[in-house]
């Protein structure tokens, strides 16, 4: 994958990723949920969760880099990879979180199962319309 083109989708797709999260984690899921657990923290300072989503997308890339040749080109390969690669992820995780955490509802781990799948599948579209290979021009 061209490196210029990996960049920007890096930018990109953190950007709105993040923007999601401010959204969803953020407000609808913080007041539904995290605020009224009392195991749930209210201290951690916000970048960390902004670096952890631009690192998330950095792995998405790498890994998307080494299996892209097993979907289609463009937004849509990259939709269908991030949706292999967001039940890998998501799907495992929170079954655990449910399992392992003690008073964790376990409507929050289908809520968050979902939501963790349909932002990797926004991530993956928009990492493969930006890294899709150019189309070779006809003689």
């Amino acid at each position: 994958m061209n490196k210029s083109k990996c960049w920007l989708a890096l930018l990109v797709a953190g950007l709105v990723v993040n923007a999601l999260d401010v959204l969803v984690q953020g407000k609808l899921l913080t007041d539904a949920y995290y605020s009224h657990l009392a195991w749930s923290r209210q201290d951690t300072p916000v970048y960390w969760f902004i670096v952890g989503d631009f690192v998330a997308v950095a792995v998405f890339i790498w890994v998307y880099g080494k299996v892209a040749s097993a979907f289609s080109d463009g937004a849509k390969g990259g939709a269908c990879a991030g949706f292999v690669l967001g039940v890998l992820v998501n799907f495992p995780a929170w079954e655990f979180m449910h399992l392992m955490v003690r008073d964790f509802p376990y409507a929050l781990t289908w809520i968050e199962t979902v939501y963790g799948i349909l932002w990797y599948v926004v991530m993956g579209a928009i990492v493969g319309a930006i890294t899709k290979k150019p189309v070779a021009a006809s003689a």
